[in-house]
């Protein structure tokens, strides 16, 4: 019974996340668009490290992502095409594509950035900065032990 009893709230935390995670994606894809910003969740996740880090290259993207190389590849593309941001190859290695961010980039992340923040005080009304931590905590647990193999 008892094994039973953890299954469902293993299972229970899993489909918890997932359905946290869609929620927050369309929640975020909703202010988005009411603020008249054409972005994907997606693509603000390939955005977010090039805003950080000017410069990165399309495999650092796709570690920091989480994503694999040909997904970011597509993401990139799509961006390029909107003009918000450009690939040059490494000075050092051609094989290696350094990313960065258009001025139509840099301005659009500057407009996106009122928005994230606004999804982020959505998802975190009535939670606490200790509970934000004492969460992220429990996450990078749950993430080391399956990345761990």
């Amino acid at each position: 019974m008892n094994f039973n009893k953890n299954l469902k709230s293993d299972i229970d935390i899993g489909m918890l996340l997932s359905q946290v995670d869609r929620l927050c994606t369309k929640k975020f894809g909703q202010n988005a668009q009411n603020a008249g910003i054409n972005i994907s969740q997606d693509q603000w996740l390939v955005l977010g490290p090039v805003w950080k880090t000017d410069g990165i290259s399309q495999k650092d993207i796709a570690e920091y992502c989480g994503k694999d190389k040909t997904s970011v590849t597509k993401i990139i593309d799509t961006l390029e095409k909107k003009n918000l941001m450009v690939r040059v190859p490494d000075q050092l290695d051609q094989r290696i594509k350094r990313v960065f961010l258009s001025n139509k980039g840099k301005e659009m992340m500057k407009s996106a950035l009122p928005v994230m923040e606004q999804t982020s005080n959505e998802v975190r009304k009535g939670i606490t900065d200790e509970e934000i931590n004492l969460f992220k905590d429990v996450l990078n647990k749950i993430y080391k032990n399956i990345t761990a193999d």
